[in-house]
């Protein structure tokens, strides 16, 4: 992805020293590529995917409201026909809620265009500058507004982040998540509670020129739920010496909309005595939050409470929850998704 541009003239300069005496400890899983690579033929992926053990291929479909890879259609092709399974991704660069909405329908306008199936997986890539001006709660609701979008259109989502963004910018849930990391020496399983770990961009395949990104997967999230060992056999590829396997964990709907699944989820976090999904008038779930936030615990959601709540995630303060999205509460969602006490 774009945060290997630097790295990868230097990388064809010192290659041939450093790929003489390493070898990658890591499993060679799923492979990423856009424009910054040489182009895939059918042939190229199958021997990728015979003698590397690769089993998933996520190709750059889009980039901000303008952009979209004109090579996108022909890898997802070829990626196809070779066999392995396909998913895509957009390199988001919004830093408000429109913005965040505009991307997603220009993401998947453009991934429908390609053939990217639906039922892939449709990730946002988060390294652009724009989220170091944001706060990490309006980064997490505006990510939030982007994957709604994404899954309305039938794709699943996923975040792409660097391992020091994570919990600085943006949250990402235990079982969900890629994380990108490059240690200098890969000798033992790092990051193994997310879907992923990019561990390298300067993979090499024999036989095809350039340097690549590469991911070792701990769930089957990429390989649309088929057991990632059981696709192709990873013989040709070294483990790292231990693979803690990790489940894909469930969460409610990130969308914005406090509904009974999002109230249920504070009452089991908060610890309620009764678990029903519902806010009566008044509410011992609403007196809770308030005693958390500080304010008079009347049991009713009021504007001094909304604003107090909305100050608390980080989100435009206002005192009121909308109707249609509410960022206040996609952050909220999040969080419980996190299995974090929101207030």
């Amino acid at each position: 992805m774009k945060l290997k541009k630097i790295l990868a003239g230097l990388g064809a300069f010192i290659a041939p020293f450093i790929f003489a005496v390493s070898v990658f400890a890591a499993r060679t899983d799923m492979l990423d590529i856009s424009g910054n690579n040489t182009t895939l033929s059918q042939s190229d992926f199958t021997s990728i995917r015979n003698n590397y053990g690769v089993k998933a291929v996520t190709i750059k479909i889009s980039e901000g409201s303008t952009y979209a890879w004109s090579g996108a259609k022909n890898a997802i092709q070829n990626a196809q026909a070779a066999g392995l399974y396909v998913n895509g991704y957009h390199y988001a660069n919004f830093g408000t809620l429109a913005k965040a909405q505009s991307e997603a329908n220009w993401a998947v306008q453009n991934a429908r265009a390609d053939g990217l199936g639906v039922g892939s997986v449709l990730a946002v890539d988060v390294e652009a500058s724009i989220f170091k001006q944001n706060s990490k709660a309006v980064n997490d609701a505006n990510i939030a507004a982007f994957n709604a979008i994404v899954q309305a259109a039938g794709y699943r989502t996923d975040i792409y982040t660097s391992a020091s963004w994570v919990g600085t910018y943006v949250d990402v849930a235990t079982g969900s998540g890629w994380i990108a990391a490059y240690p200098t020496t890969v000798t033992t399983d790092r990051y193994p509670d997310y879907n992923g770990w990019q561990f390298s961009s300067k993979m090499q395949f024999t036989g095809i020129s350039g340097h690549f990104d590469i991911t070792q997967l701990y769930t089957s999230y990429y390989t649309a739920g088929t057991d990632k060992n059981a696709v192709i056999s990873a013989s040709a590829t070294t483990n790292v010496t231990k693979v803690t396997k990790s489940t894909t964990k469930t969460g409610i709907a990130v969308d914005g909309k406090w509904g009974s699944a999002t109230t249920l989820k504070l009452q089991q976090i908060y610890d309620m005595k009764y678990q029903d999904g519902k806010i009566s008038k008044p509410s011992s779930l609403v007196k809770v939050l308030q005693k958390h936030l500080g304010v008079t615990q009347d049991g009713y959601m009021g504007p001094v409470t909304i604003k107090k709540m909305q100050k608390k995630l980080g989100t435009p303060v206002d005192g009121k929850i909308s109707s249609g999205y509410s960022n206040m509460v996609a952050a909220m969602q999040k969080k419980l998704n996190a299995g974090v006490k929101p207030f």
